[in-house]
């Protein structure tokens, strides 16, 4: 085997799954973006893990694109560019999120040879011009191949004595191989807001579970007023997971970044004495004591 090829074979990335993943962090999460895009059957999961199976796993990274989270590490080595042009693969469908983020690295178009482009990618472009037009800025063209040569992956596999590590590197730019971290959709738009959250304050206790679980920091509780910014949510489910009050939905809505600010009230609960807030002021009791059974201690006593 030549040294080129073994150099080629090292470029293997295995999908690992960090501690950032949801269902990690909690046992009650309910987040499957992952197991819906592997179209391996690699991944599986329980209340208690969650597993890539490296014997099923491709690496074509298409979980590492649809964790919301960012908690999947990887590359996605089914993409492949020339330029500024993504090149048209029938053998997968990329998703409006990952379009709208390569649009901001650059991307002017898809680039497609004789084949026609099936319906899926037809449907997604669709969609992700119409969000891009909307945002003002320019779609996404479809572009047809030149005539000159460009090498698949499995070609440059079989040729390796041909191009040597030039080639290599034109096949999978340094520029388009983007780490788990850049993924997050909202980094990318930070002017927009893909997603409303909505608090239902009358079910609300401002346990604040939500507030320290939310890998996006999206809500903060200020002294007279509770801020959620909508602009830095990615739909990963976390607050809604969390909250026992089901008291948190979210919306799609693709709008310019807003602030939402709730006003809130400072209280003492009345049975421990501790501080707390809430949206009611007529609430005498912290969240911990109105769920507390009577016969149980204070936590604070």
């Amino acid at each position: 085997m030549s040294l080129l090829t073994k150099w080629l074979e090292s470029m293997h990335v295995d999908i690992k799954i960090t501690n950032k993943c949801s269902r990690k962090r909690n046992v009650g999460s309910t987040c499957s973006f992952c197991l819906a895009a592997c179209n391996q059957g690699a991944i599986s999961y329980s209340r208690q893990s969650i597993v890539i199976d490296t014997d099923q796993c491709t690496s074509c990274g298409d979980c590492v694109i649809a964790c919301p989270v960012s908690g999947i590490e990887g590359l996605a080595f089914t993409r492949e560019f020339e330029n500024q042009s993504l090149i048209y693969n029938p053998a997968y469908s990329p998703t409006v999120k990952e379009l709208l983020i390569y649009k901001k690295r650059g991307l002017l178009a898809v680039q497609i040879d004789t084949t026609p482009i099936n319906q899926q990618w037809e449907t997604t472009l669709q969609q992700t011009n119409r969000i891009l037009i909307d945002l003002k800025l320019t779609p996404i063209e479809l572009e047809q191949k030149a005539n000159k040569e460009i090498l698949s992956r499995r070609a440059l596999f079989t040729s390796v004595q041909s191009g040597g590590k030039k080639l290599a590197k034109s096949m999978a730019p340094a520029s388009w191989k983007m780490e788990a971290n850049e993924w997050n959709l909202a980094n990318y738009y930070p002017e927009t807001q893909f997603y409303r959250v909505e608090l239902n304050k009358d079910k609300c206790t401002l346990c604040k579970a939500c507030f320290t679980f939310c890998s996006q920091e999206v809500f903060h509780l200020q002294d007279t007023f509770l801020q959620i910014e909508s602009d830095k949510c990615v739909n990963c489910s976390d607050c809604t997971d969390i909250c026992l009050e089901d008291a948190i939905q979210i919306q799609t809505e693709i709008k310019e970044r807003s602030e939402l600010h709730e006003p809130i009230h400072q209280k003492k609960c009345q049975d421990c004495g501790q501080s707390f807030h809430s949206f009611q002021h007529e609430t005498e009791k912290c969240p911990i004591c109105v769920n507390r059974d009577p016969e149980w201690l204070s936590p604070y006593q």
